[in-house]
């Protein structure tokens, strides 16, 4: 060996001999004066890998973060010797290296901050203590326990400020307020930070991970005049979180609703008729009293009065003698007065049912994210013969392309279907109405189960009046509400790292729906504005298309070690468009042909369109001082389509500042947590949404009521006033 090393001396030159050693000495010093130091960062509140934990030189601006399983790598230069480890409601950690290559860590939570993150606008998360305006979080799981047919619904009582009142309708939106008592103040739904269109029944509660409720215009301001009441946040479930990397879950519930809570008490002491008067003879005013009756009629005492479902012997005469000298004579036989439908109500519903069972499956390692989620819900209503069947399928996968480079995607889809739903709103055809406002209780709801009069089917139900009011089962199995519904939202997220402060993220995001709804109006049903009771046809088809593209430069920097600024500024294009079109008989040739051929009368048809076009530019800036102290400010400029050119842009600014005091001020125990916080914005209320104009009414096939809904609501199918002919409204304003 000795040999071979003497050989190896002798064939090299002497210069190149020197050449080598001074390389070698270079590197040496290299290596010395740079060096790189990796390591694992745990948290101490689960003891679970710590993703996105900022890491520091101290004194430098040279910095990464953790990834996925908590592992970071930094170089360091000769004389570097401190790293700065830090998280939003964590301690932050000093390390000195003292010559290590390899530092592991694990995070304590800071018990002196408020340590909860919310999302707020545009998915920006933040420290709940250090926001200057009102937000409030509910994690989603707390509200599977008790299952509600709308998730939204599962918020009241949890929210300050926020009112939801459930909708009476099977499948009617809830009414959802913020800080606010007029209905028409609605917040906007924004999932995963993309603004979506939606009635809030196309969202799987078993896919939502979280809530931030954004109390008003402050909290809200960067997006506009769509938020200038508020914004609800959702943020669902992605990959996940066990330990081994997979998991799945199937979660199923079941519900009974025994009905109302209550029953409104009504007199059922005197029969129909109106001042103690009133015998049966046709339903349409042929007897006493007859036909759109008032319910003061005789007193129930047992004495006999021709009624609806007396026999008839055309052999005899009957007259029957009122104790106010009123006479009638019919060869229609006299039978018991007596209050035999007295409970009709409580008869007729039936104990509501909810089944809900979701199956997911997730899977996350260091390099992608999976979630797969399908949700199958039945709600049975307490009026007979109505349902409604909800689907629901989501879909969220990531994955990181490079240590720099991220795609992120969500596709939700949604179906909800009924064959028939029931009618809520005031008038004959409401049960309600039918059964407890005006419906007498000489009557027997189980009576009327072969609704329709014998030798006349399909043409005449049984009922005491045909002139104003509908033999409840006739209602429920023959004036049927079909309602069918696809709904669609996703985006595609694109995330870039520049460097350990600049991220730059393009996001497109699609919300689109389809709604047919059909409506079968039997002959001999009546109805205010139809009379006439000769049946019709309509059907109501609308579509909604929403495109949201953005582009977002983010921005987290340490100024110096005491000083943070965070922000972001951005960009969006919002393209909309909205169509309707509604088609209805003018009463039918046929009884129970239900087509637009067999209209006694020409079709009545109405269709409208409402496109907009929205460009955005949007700014947001924190600036913090040793977490004592926070600005923030947002500002956003919208230009609209559907304003006149001469004034169709706005700007929305926002500003907040907070301070927690008992951070730097020592307070009795009792008094654990202390902030001020004080907030300004101006959102205008730009009309940026197109109005559908007037809706179909539910009471009135030919007219349009005169509820005005804005497309991006949803559509309202509510009826109060109407217009004796169709109006188009147009979009621009």
């Amino acid at each position: 060996m000795k040999k071979n090393l003497l050989e190896a001396k002798k064939r090299i030159p002497l210069a190149k001999l020197v050449i080598l050693l001074l390389m070698g000495i270079a590197a040496t010093t290299a290596i010395a004066q740079e060096r790189a130091v990796s390591g694992k960062v745990i948290s101490g509140e689960d003891q679970l890998p710590f993703p996105g934990v900022n890491i520091v030189v101290k004194g430098t601006t040279n910095g990464t973060t953790t990834d996925v399983e908590g592992n970071y790598k930094i170089n360091l230069g000769a004389t570097d010797d401190m790293l700065i480890f830090s998280f939003v409601g964590f301690v932050t950690q000093e390390v000195s290296l003292s010559g290590r290559t390899r530092v592991d860590i694990t995070l304590a939570t800071d018990s002196k901050q408020l340590s909860e993150v919310v999302v707020t606008a545009l998915g920006i998360e933040k420290e709940a203590a250090r926001i200057g305006y009102a937000t409030q979080k509910v994690n989603g799981n707390d509200l599977l326990k008790a299952r509600e047919p709308n998730p939204l619904n599962s918020l009241i009582g949890k929210v300050a400020g926020l009112n939801i009142a459930p909708s009476a309708e099977l499948l009617g939106a809830p009414q959802v307020l913020i800080r606010s008592t007029n209905s028409n103040e609605r917040p906007l739904y924004v999932v995963d930070g993309v603004p979506i269109n939606s009635d809030s029944w196309n969202i799987s509660a078993d896919d939502i991970d979280s809530y931030t409720i954004l109390k008003g215009p402050t909290a809200a301001a960067l997006y506009g005049s769509r938020s200038q009441y508020g914004a609800i946040i959702i943020t669902t479930k992605k990959g996940s979180k066990d330990q081994r990397g997979f998991s799945v879950d199937f979660n199923t519930s079941t519900m009974a609703d025994k009905g109302f809570i209550a029953i409104p008490k009504v007199q059922d002491l005197y029969g129909p008729g109106d001042h103690g008067v009133y015998t049966y003879a046709d339903g349409k005013g042929a007897g006493l009293n007859d036909g759109d009756y008032d319910i003061w009629g005789p007193k129930f005492e047992g004495q006999l009065i021709p009624q609806y479902d007396s026999p008839v012997d055309p052999s005899k005469t009957y007259t029957t003698t009122f104790p106010s000298g009123s006479t009638y004579t019919s060869n229609r036989v006299p039978t018991l007065w007596s209050a035999r439908g007295k409970d009709n109500l409580e008869r007729f519903i039936e104990a509501g049912v909810l089944t809900t069972n979701n199956l997911s499956i997730s899977s996350s390692t260091d390099k992608y994210s999976l979630r797969f989620s399908t949700s199958v819900n039945y709600q049975k209503g307490i009026v007979p013969n109505t349902d409604l069947n909800t689907n629901n399928f989501n879909v969220s996968a990531s994955y990181n392309i490079s240590p720099k480079f991220k795609m992120e995607t969500v596709i939700n889809y949604n179906r909800q279907s009924t064959k028939n739903y029931p009618d809520v709103n005031y008038g004959p055809n409401s049960l309600l109405y039918n059964i407890t406002i005006w419906g007498g209780a000489d009557w027997n709801v189980d009576d009327m189960k072969n609704y329709w009069e014998p030798g006349k089917e399909g043409v005449q139900q049984l009922y005491e009046e045909h002139q104003r009011y509908n033999n409840p089962w006739f209602l429920v199995k023959e004036w049927l509400r079909g309602h069918y519904k696809n709904d669609v939202y996703g985006y595609l997220t694109l995330s870039y790292k520049i460097n350990h402060f600049l991220d730059l993220k393009a996001r497109t995001s699609v919300t689109s729906n389809t709604t047919f709804r059909s409506e079968k109006f039997p002959y001999s049903a009546t109805v205010y504005g139809r009379e006439q009771a000769q049946g019709d046809y309509r059907e109501d088809n609308r579509q909604l298309f929403e495109n949201n593209t953005e582009l977002l430069l983010s921005l987290n920097k340490n100024i110096t070690p005491d000083f943070n600024i965070s922000g972001l500024i951005g960009g969006n294009i919002r393209t909309f468009n909205y169509n309707s079109s509604y088609v209805t008989t003018n009463y039918l040739n046929v009884p129970g042909v239900y087509n637009f051929s067999n209209t006694q009368n020409p079709i009545i048809a109405s269709n409208f369109s409402a496109p907009m076009q929205v460009y955005s530019g949007y700014y947001s800036f924190d600036f913090s001082y040793k977490h004592l102290l926070t600005l923030s400010t947002t500002g956003r400029v919208d230009k609209s389509s559907t304003l006149p050119k001469n004034s169709n842009t706005f700007f929305y600014p926002s500003a907040s500042l907070s301070t927690i005091v008992s951070d730097y001020v020592n307070f009795p125990e009792v008094l654990s947590f202390f902030k001020v916080r004080a907030s300004y914005s101006n959102v205008k209320s730009a009309l940026t949404q197109p109005y559908i104009g007037p809706t179909p009414g539910g009471s009135n096939p030919l007219n349009y009521g005169s509820t005005y809904q804005s497309a991006y609501d949803g559509p309202s199918y509510q009826n109060s006033a109407t217009y004796t002919t169709p109006i188009v409204y147009n979009s621009t304003v």
